[in-house]
Protein backbone atom coordinates (compact mmCIF):
# COMPACT_ATOMS: atom_id res chain seq x y z
CA UNK A 1 0.00 0.00 0.00
CA UNK A 2 1.21 3.51 -0.82
CA UNK A 3 0.20 6.31 1.57
CA UNK A 4 0.96 10.01 1.09
CA UNK A 5 0.82 12.44 4.00
CA UNK A 6 0.48 16.10 2.98
CA UNK A 7 1.23 18.07 6.13
CA UNK A 8 3.39 21.11 6.95
CA UNK A 9 3.48 20.82 10.77
CA UNK A 10 6.45 18.60 11.62
CA UNK A 11 5.20 17.49 15.04
CA UNK A 12 1.78 16.50 13.69
CA UNK A 13 3.40 14.86 10.68
CA UNK A 14 5.62 12.80 12.95
CA UNK A 15 2.71 11.58 15.06
CA UNK A 16 0.60 10.65 12.03
CA UNK A 17 3.55 8.92 10.33
CA UNK A 18 4.35 6.97 13.49
CA UNK A 19 0.74 5.81 13.87
CA UNK A 20 0.37 4.75 10.23
CA UNK A 21 3.76 3.00 10.26
CA UNK A 22 2.59 0.82 13.15
CA UNK A 23 -0.94 0.26 11.83
CA UNK A 24 0.26 -0.53 8.27
CA UNK A 25 3.79 -1.86 8.71
CA UNK A 26 4.01 -2.96 5.07
CA UNK A 27 2.94 0.43 3.68
CA UNK A 28 5.23 2.81 1.85
CA UNK A 29 4.62 6.24 3.37
CA UNK A 30 5.81 9.42 1.64
CA UNK A 31 5.46 12.90 3.12
CA UNK A 32 4.96 16.25 1.40
CA UNK A 33 4.85 19.68 3.03
CA UNK A 34 2.67 21.81 0.78
CA UNK A 35 -0.21 22.04 -1.64
CA UNK A 36 2.05 22.08 -4.71
CA UNK A 37 4.41 19.24 -3.74
CA UNK A 38 1.45 17.14 -2.58
CA UNK A 39 -0.50 17.69 -5.80
CA UNK A 40 2.54 16.96 -7.97
CA UNK A 41 3.20 13.72 -6.08
CA UNK A 42 -0.45 12.62 -6.35
CA UNK A 43 -0.49 13.29 -10.09
CA UNK A 44 2.63 11.20 -10.57
CA UNK A 45 2.37 8.56 -7.86
CA UNK A 46 -1.20 7.20 -7.60
CA UNK A 47 -1.29 6.63 -3.83
CA UNK A 48 -3.84 4.26 -2.30
CA UNK A 49 -4.55 6.81 0.43
CA UNK A 50 -3.77 10.47 1.11
CA UNK A 51 -3.83 11.95 4.59
CA UNK A 52 -3.99 15.70 4.19
CA UNK A 53 -4.13 18.82 6.26
CA UNK A 54 -6.78 21.41 5.50
CA UNK A 55 -4.60 24.54 5.85
CA UNK A 56 -1.44 24.21 3.75
CA UNK A 57 1.25 26.54 2.46
CA UNK A 58 1.49 26.84 -1.31
CA UNK A 59 5.14 25.70 -1.38
CA UNK A 60 7.31 23.55 0.90
CA UNK A 61 8.99 25.37 3.76
CA UNK A 62 12.74 25.71 3.44
CA UNK A 63 15.11 27.63 5.69
CA UNK A 64 15.39 31.31 4.69
CA UNK A 65 12.99 30.84 1.78
CA UNK A 66 9.44 32.03 1.21
CA UNK A 67 6.80 29.33 1.20
CA UNK A 68 4.18 31.28 -0.67
CA UNK A 69 0.83 32.13 0.79
CA UNK A 70 -1.08 29.98 3.21
CA UNK A 71 -4.04 28.24 1.63
CA UNK A 72 -6.61 28.13 4.48
CA UNK A 73 -8.57 25.54 2.48
CA UNK A 74 -5.62 23.80 0.83
CA UNK A 75 -7.04 20.35 1.62
CA UNK A 76 -10.33 21.29 -0.02
CA UNK A 77 -8.41 22.67 -3.00
CA UNK A 78 -6.52 19.36 -3.33
CA UNK A 79 -9.74 17.37 -3.22
CA UNK A 80 -11.09 19.65 -5.92
CA UNK A 81 -8.02 18.99 -8.09
CA UNK A 82 -8.34 15.22 -7.55
CA UNK A 83 -11.93 15.50 -8.77
CA UNK A 84 -11.16 17.84 -11.68
CA UNK A 85 -8.28 15.69 -12.91
CA UNK A 86 -10.24 12.47 -12.27
CA UNK A 87 -7.47 11.06 -10.07
CA UNK A 88 -8.51 7.81 -8.36
CA UNK A 89 -7.43 9.00 -4.90
CA UNK A 90 -9.08 8.44 -1.53
CA UNK A 91 -8.30 11.05 1.12
CA UNK A 92 -8.80 11.74 4.81
CA UNK A 93 -8.39 15.23 6.24
CA UNK A 94 -6.57 15.37 9.58
CA UNK A 95 -6.56 18.87 11.05
CA UNK A 96 -5.85 20.73 14.29
CA UNK A 97 -8.11 23.63 13.38
CA UNK A 98 -11.75 24.10 14.31
CA UNK A 99 -12.44 26.95 11.85
CA UNK A 100 -11.33 27.44 8.24
CA UNK A 101 -11.26 30.29 5.77
CA UNK A 102 -11.49 34.01 6.36
CA UNK A 103 -14.24 36.57 6.83
CA UNK A 104 -17.60 35.70 5.30
CA UNK A 105 -16.18 32.43 3.95
CA UNK A 106 -15.21 31.20 7.43
CA UNK A 107 -16.64 27.78 8.28
CA UNK A 108 -16.45 25.23 11.08
CA UNK A 109 -14.85 21.78 11.10
CA UNK A 110 -18.27 20.11 10.68
CA UNK A 111 -19.28 22.51 7.90
CA UNK A 112 -16.15 21.84 5.82
CA UNK A 113 -16.51 18.10 6.48
CA UNK A 114 -20.10 18.18 5.16
CA UNK A 115 -19.08 20.21 2.12
CA UNK A 116 -16.28 17.77 1.28
CA UNK A 117 -18.67 14.81 1.67
CA UNK A 118 -21.17 16.41 -0.68
CA UNK A 119 -18.73 17.70 -3.30
CA UNK A 120 -16.16 14.89 -3.37
CA UNK A 121 -17.92 11.60 -2.56
CA UNK A 122 -15.52 9.52 -4.66
CA UNK A 123 -12.42 10.97 -2.94
CA UNK A 124 -13.28 12.13 0.58
CA UNK A 125 -13.43 9.42 3.25
CA UNK A 126 -13.84 11.70 6.25
CA UNK A 127 -12.10 14.13 8.56
CA UNK A 128 -10.37 13.79 11.89
CA UNK A 129 -9.73 16.44 14.53
CA UNK A 130 -6.10 16.09 15.66
CA UNK A 131 -5.22 17.09 19.22
CA UNK A 132 -1.64 16.95 20.56
CA UNK A 133 -2.93 16.31 24.07
CA UNK A 134 -4.60 12.94 23.45
CA UNK A 135 -4.84 9.98 21.09
CA UNK A 136 -8.56 10.18 20.27
CA UNK A 137 -7.60 11.15 16.73
CA UNK A 138 -6.00 7.73 16.26
CA UNK A 139 -9.30 5.97 17.01
CA UNK A 140 -11.19 8.36 14.74
CA UNK A 141 -8.68 7.81 11.92
CA UNK A 142 -8.77 4.05 12.34
CA UNK A 143 -12.58 4.05 12.29
CA UNK A 144 -12.57 5.86 8.93
CA UNK A 145 -9.93 3.49 7.58
CA UNK A 146 -11.92 0.46 8.76
CA UNK A 147 -15.15 1.76 7.19
CA UNK A 148 -13.31 2.33 3.92
CA UNK A 149 -11.71 -1.14 4.15
CA UNK A 150 -8.19 0.24 3.89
Amino acid sequence: MKIFIIEDDQLKLGRIHEYLSHAYSDAVIDCFGSYNSGLRACEQGSPDLVILDMALPTFDRKPNKREGRLRPLGGYDLLSKFDLKDLPIKAIVVTQLTDFGDGDERMSFSEITNICQEEFPSHFLGSVYFAQSNTDWQNDLQNILDMASI
